[in-house]
């Protein structure tokens, strides 16, 4: 810890200081948000203590970066790469002339890049952002650029951005140098909108969990999800009229060690496709099924109501360890048909 900062808390053992800023940002039941809002207490008291003195500022701003980078609106996006020093042009929120900015020093001290590990990223624009334009795609590229070689966990909602075909066109995300998870190499949690191949095709590198709020997957979703060996773990919208051809075509595609797919639906849309194929004991992928709670009324459109539980348990951290069930092959349930049909049989008069 810096001399500064030791005589700020003199009487407070640095051990003691760092505990206490860790159970702040920790979670009872040990599942770590992806990151907490600027409305959030732990956020306005991390936000505090880097005001308190320049001794405490490097420490509270690591904690603060690496906790609570929940950009969810055009303006606090663009607050976030003016920090960064990402130039805005002429913007809104671009520092006027003499206004002032971050204290260099300070910031330098900090290393606050290094701890930046975590970020949600869905810029909407809402009534806040007054007139601060709609985020475009090489805002996302050159923030991603900046901080992706320390991201571990990454929410990515890219249906808020403004990017027109010419300008991806022109930007060419799909080439090495602007196709942000290629230097993405920590990463290994990802939840990502439907749209994400849309402008970056190849996955992170090394990624482990990926969730992404799809219920089609194309040869090009496909690819960007099954063709990293080290994925573990899928969560995937499921198809309205899945069928055994889909799940076929995912233990084709993957080429992993293992592989459990999570398919997410509220529970009366589950069903076995006809003809599933059988499991082996062997198979390097298990397909399973997730119930999403629905209401007593049942007045929710049943995709926006999984599309948005997918969101909110990844922010929350919940989203990996949540229950499901194996999914029965089609043998199975003709199986089970047959018991039913027997014991409701054997019960006649």
């Amino acid at each position: 810890m810096q001399p500064a900062m030791q005589d700020a808390f003199s009487s407070l053992p640095t051990e003691l200081f760092l505990n206490i800023l860790n159970q702040l940002v920790g979670t009872r039941d040990g599942c770590q948000p992806i990151a907490y809002a600027a409305s959030d207490p732990i956020t306005k008291t991390l936000r505090t203590l880097t005001l308190v003195s320049r001794g405490i500022y490097p420490v509270a701003s690591q904690f603060l970066y690496g906790h609570c980078l929940y950009l969810d609106n055009c303006r606090n996006y663009s607050q976030f790469r003016r920090t960064l020093g990402l130039g805005l042009g002429h913007h809104p929120d671009a520092l006027q002339y003499g206004q002032a900015g971050r204290n260099e020093k300070l910031f330098a001290e900090a290393k606050v890049t290094q701890h930046i590990t975590s970020l949600f990223l869905s810029p909407q624009k809402t009534n806040q952002c007054g007139n601060v334009p709609m985020i475009r795609l090489p805002q996302i590229i050159d923030l991603c650029n900046t901080i992706g070689s320390t991201l571990k966990r990454l929410a990515m909602d890219l249906q808020p951005i403004y990017a027109s075909a010419s300008e991806i066109e022109a930007i060419k995300p799909h080439i090495s140098t602007n196709n942000i998870f290629l230097s993405m190499t920590k990463l290994e949690d990802l939840v990502c909108s439907f749209d994400i191949t849309d402008y970056f095709p190849s996955p992170p590198p090394n990624l482990k969990r990926l969730a992404i709020t799809s219920q089609f997957l194309n040869e090009p979703l496909l690819r960007f999800c099954l063709s990293t060996s080290s994925l573990e773990t899928l969560f995937l919208l499921r198809r309205p009229e899945l069928k055994a051809a889909d799940i076929n075509k995912i233990f084709q595609y993957y080429h992993g060690r293992h592989l459990d797919v999570i398919l997410v639906d509220v529970s009366a849309n589950h069903r076995t496709p006809d003809n599933t194929r059988d499991w082996q004991p062997d198979d390097r992928v298990a397909i399973h099924e997730l119930d999403v709670p629905k209401s007593y009324y049942g007045d929710e459109d049943d995709l926006i109501l999984c599309d948005s539980w997918i969101w909110n348990q990844a922010v929350r951290g919940t989203l990996w360890n949540s229950g499901r069930r194996r999914m029965n092959s089609w043998s199975e349930v003709q199986a089970e048909v047959a018991s039913t049909g027997a014991l409701i049989s054997s019960s006649g008069p």
